[in-house]
Formats: C-alpha cells, structure tokens, sequence
C-alpha cells in the first residue's frame, strides 16, 4: 500500500464532517475548505463569499459593511495573530428575521517553517438560545423573590407588631398558654421572613455578583471570623486553619459560603466544644477548600438533600436555620464554576469541600 494514500484520504473525510472548515495561511488566505463551509455560504447567498480556494478571508470580511462582518474581521484578525483560539458571533442567515449563532475556533499548526491556521465554524444556535432562555428564567426568579420579600415582608411585620401589642396590652388577661401561643405566632412569623430573605439572596446570586478577580482567601476567612466571634466565643470553638490561595472570586459571595460553613460546624458540633479545621490544597487549575468539623455528622443518604432549598434534617427546635444556607452555598460554588460536596458518617464529624478557580499569575 502507497504510504501516502492516508494523506490523500484526509481531504475526503474532511469534507463528511457537518462542520464549516477551511485551513488558511499566516495571511488569511483561504488554501482548503470543506463540503459543509462551500454549502454555507451558497444556501445564504453571501455576496462575498470566503469559500473560494486564494481569496484572502480577512479581506474580504474587512470590506463588508455589516457590524457582523467587522466582528468577524477583528475576530479572525486576533486568531491570525495568534491572540485568540475562539469568538462567537451572530449571523443573518437566509434572512434578516432569521439569526443563528456561531462559534470559530482555530487552531494553528506549522508545516516546515510555514504556519497555518485550520479554522472551524460551529453552530451553537441552540446552545445560545438555552442560554438565553435560562438568563430569562433567572431573571423572572428574582422578580419573583424580590416581590415576594416586598410584598410577604409587610404583612408578616404587621401580623408579628400585632400579636406583641396584644401581649403587651392584654399580659395581664392572658394564662401561661396565650402568652406561649403568641411566643410561637411571633416565632414563626419571624423565621418565615428569614426564610424569604434568604430566598431572595438565593435567587440573586447570579444577577447580583460582582465579577470574578483575585481575591485572598485569608482576608475573607479574617472577616468572616471576626463577624462569628460572639458565636465562636459562647460556643467556646476552636477554629484551626492552614494558609489559604488566592482565587478567582466574588469576595462578598465566599465571604458568605464561608460564614455559612462554619456557622453550620459550630451549631452542629453535638455535646462536645466545636472543633474545626479549614484547608486548602492544589487541584490543577483549581483549589480544594475544605471545611472540616467533629461534631454530628450527616448520614450519607443526605448528603444531596442538604444542598436542596428550605431541606433540613433536623427540627427548628433542635437547629435554628432557615434551610437555604447550603443551597446557597452550592450556587454560589458553580456561579464560580466549581463543585461542592459532602464527607460525612453519623456521629464521625464533616468535611464539606468546595472547588474555585486558581487566580491566574499567583504563585501557590
């Protein structure tokens, strides 16, 4: 067999993928396309077409006079250059009614003291419109949660005011049980508007935060220790912690997963004095952050439920808490693109551990 037929072979197979594909020299020029690139460009009648081998691609996207033609130029100019591997941008097709949304990537390669660039268009139209929609129902939730907390806020206020002017007024017409009743009206009143407080701060979570940059986790672990030191003192904790990285972060949102942690560790350290460690270790392009405590434990069926809204495991009697402080904790890990997780046996303490991105340029 000919060695070079596998050679040959590739220009054909190339040509079955359903992927717009063209390689092109340092310049722009176009040397090689596929089947699916031809065919694009013909069924949506493109004036000035790139899909001819020697046309020189940067050109002639620079001469079109429409704002997705210049992005497309400024885009593929970075790729040429080697700024950028990737870009999305949207594109008129058949119509101006009708757009759909691309993804080009490039990838360069040299032959000899030659270099090129094989360039891919991907159609993510549905992946954009998900992403549309899902922007779309995030934004309704916090609609919602925020005229829930406006308009629920006030009635709860006005029936909590009114029971304690009953109990102040009436103390002296009222047996141990009407006075308990009220404690308890009052009671729940109070944790209901906690609980739709919190369910608002959930449902900011990814419209509200302030963007991702290098934040130090030690200054975070200090403010969030200095805001628990009454409940760290009355419990008479032992809070131990190894240094801390710097991340990619949201400061006020990890200021939040942390005082949620070990508030939870804390409260649910059972009889003995709570006893916690906080650690951090290297995970490629990502840091491992544990919170680990000695008290009560989580039976293993649980360790997804907690995650969920408004799930406890226990009675308010038992543990105050509203039942949104982890959920809130697992959204705030993914809008950082990471994870979170549960190690725990019953009565053998917990560890939960949470992943956030490396901050780029720091040192571990």
């Amino acid at each position: 067999m000919n060695a070079r037929e596998p050679e040959a072979l590739v220009p054909a197979a190339v040509d079955t993928l359903p992927i717009n594909f063209a390689i092109l020299d340092e310049e722009g020029t176009i040397l090689h396309t596929n089947r699916a690139w031809r065919e694009f460009g013909e069924q949506n009648d493109i004036e000035l077409r790139p899909d001819t081998v020697g046309t020189n691609y940067l050109e002639i996207t620079a001469r079109a006079e429409t704002e997705t033609a210049r992005t497309v130029a400024a885009g593929l100019s970075e790729i040429l250059s080697g700024d950028r591997e990737l870009f999305e941008f949207e594109y008129p097709c058949h119509s101006p009614d009708e757009q759909r949304w691309f993804l080009m990537r490039a990838a360069p390669f040299t032959d000899g003291d030659r270099r090129y660039v094989a360039v891919a268009h991907f159609d993510i139209t549905e992946r954009h419109e998900y992403r549309r929609r899902l922007e779309e129902s995030n934004e309704r939730l916090e609609q919602f949660a925020s005229v829930a907390s406006h308009d629920l806020q006030e009635p709860l206020r006005m029936v909590t005011s009114y029971l304690q002017l009953i109990e102040h007024r009436y103390a002296d017409d009222l047996d141990a049980d009407g006075r308990e009743f009220i404690e308890y009206a009052v009671d729940g009143a109070e944790r209901m508007a906690e609980m739709i407080d919190g369910l608002l701060e959930y449902s900011r979570v990814d419209t509200q935060g302030e963007p991702l940059e290098p934040i130090d986790l030690e200054a975070v672990l200090d403010d969030v220790l200095r805001d628990l030191e009454r409940q760290i003192a009355d419990a008479d904790a032992e809070i131990s912690r190894e240094p801390l990285p710097t991340v990619s972060g949201d400061a006020s949102q990890l200021r939040q997963v942390f005082q949620n942690l070990l508030s939870n560790a804390i409260e649910y350290s059972g009889e003995r004095a709570p006893r916690v460690m906080i650690s951090a270790v290297r995970d490629g392009d990502a840091w491992i952050v544990s919170v680990s405590d000695e008290g009560i434990g989580i039976d293993p069926a649980d360790e997804d439920r907690v995650f969920e809204v408004f799930q406890r495991l226990h009675s308010h009697e038992e543990h105050e808490g509203t039942g949104i402080g982890l959920a809130l904790c697992r959204r705030i890990v993914e809008r950082h693109g990471g994870e979170i997780w549960i190690d725990s046996e019953p009565t053998d303490g917990t560890t939960i551990s949470f992943t956030l991105p490396a901050a780029r340029g720091h040192a571990e």
